[in-house]
């Protein structure tokens, strides 16, 4: 794939971004239904409002679960400690977004701290109750953020990326370019996999060719699980 002229992203044939470049490539990332990263830390010391305002918190994502692409607790390393919340979630714009993250009954009781909201485009059609993960492995969220040089160095290297993804591709429960709010404009990527442990997930971003490459300027991994409201 990395020398196919026809095909100059280096996309896999599986992709549906295959053969696509420039206007064309804009052109289906804007055509999609606009989703939304949402990550939301709690604030320090909240941690004993969390049982109190679970219903709303429950609630509220019901009330959305036909938007819901994926949404669960983020977690420490113990897997058993809540340190936040995590969703990616179909909504017309930013606006709609912070909407969403008002009405949750942990922002509703004061828990969380302010939340990173990126618009985001996944490249796997999975959504969370279309496969159940294994319950061997653990979960982790893979926030990628673009540094000064990344367009030239993504062009450099997106081949090579799209193989080495390719070769995962079952460890991925959605991967994706984050975008600027028209979705005109690249941020970063974000990864859900499937992976043994931390180490593991940290492994295979570390080996993840545009990692290599010197794309990302930051890099956040956290633990996290499905939420039972919607699985």
């Amino acid at each position: 794939m990395a020398n196919d002229p026809s095909n100059p992203g280096g996309y896999r044939p599986d992709d549906p971004r295959y053969g696509l470049s420039g206007q064309a490539l804009q052109d289906y990332y804007l055509a999609q239904p606009p989703q939304w990263f949402i990550r939301s830390y709690y604030k320090p010391d909240s941690l004993h409002l969390r049982e109190a305002a679970m219903d709303v918190h429950l609630a509220h994502l019901r009330a959305h679960a036909d938007k819901i692409h994926f949404a669960g607790p983020l977690l420490s390393d113990d897997g058993e400690t809540p340190i936040g919340t995590m969703a990616i979630i179909e909504l017309p714009d930013r606006a709609a977004a912070e909407a969403y993250v008002a009405g949750d009954g942990f922002a509703k009781a004061g828990m969380l701290e302010a939340p990173e909201i990126i618009r985001f485009v996944s490249s796997k059609r999975l959504k969370q109750g279309d496969r159940e993960p294994d319950p061997d492995q653990q979960l982790f969220v893979c926030e990628c953020i673009d540094g000064p040089d990344a367009k030239a160095l993504r062009a450099q290297s997106a081949a090579d990326h799209h193989d080495y993804q390719g070769s995962l591709i079952e460890r991925y429960f959605a991967h994706g370019p984050l975008r600027n709010d028209d979705g005109t404009g690249l941020l970063g990527s974000l990864f859900l996999i499937e992976v043994a442990d931390r180490n593991t997930a940290e492994l295979l971003v570390a080996n993840e060719p545009m990692t290599a490459a010197g794309v990302f300027s930051e890099v956040r991994i956290n633990r996290w699980r499905f939420g039972k409201s919607i699985s």
